[in-house]
């Protein structure tokens, strides 16, 4: 839990963004999650290190697709001034343009977060699935 219920709101809102920016895709919505310098893993076996090159992988990762994620048990603690730290669990549903299954995962972001300039940022994320389903 964060120490202050305002601050913990602000996070659960800049997670709840993020899928919104996916899900809507806009793009500038979800740049707007990212801090410019992040250390993110989906578990692809890629990495990024900036958050430019991470919104652009998104970008071209769920083109074409109509997708649905799902967010909730939100675990944060801080971590320092204008820092914490969280785990989200989650749920994404992503669908071909002719409604097939693309792929379905389930399984919790592990975040850090930071307040740059009065706004809370993702600048590290790790994540783990734990069931996923790729379609046909």
């Amino acid at each position: 839990m964060m120490a202050s219920a305002e601050e913990e709101r602000a996070v659960v809102s800049l997670i709840n963004r993020y899928a919104t920016g996916l899900d809507s895709a806009d793009w500038a919505l979800l740049r707007s999650c990212w801090a410019d310098e992040v250390d993110v893993d989906y578990g692809t076996g890629e990495t990024w290190s900036t958050g430019d090159a991470l919104n652009e992988f998104m970008e071209k990762f769920h083109s074409g697709l109509t997708t649905m994620h799902m967010n909730g048990n939100f675990v944060l603690e801080d971590a320092g001034p204008d820092r914490a730290r969280g785990r989200t669990y989650f749920k994404a549903v992503l669908l071909r343009g002719d409604g097939s299954l693309f792929m379905r995962a389930d399984g919790w972001y592990d975040d850090c977060f930071e307040k740059i300039v009065g706004e809370w940022k993702i600048v590290g994320r790790r994540v783990r699935m734990i069931d996923s389903e790729q379609g046909a």
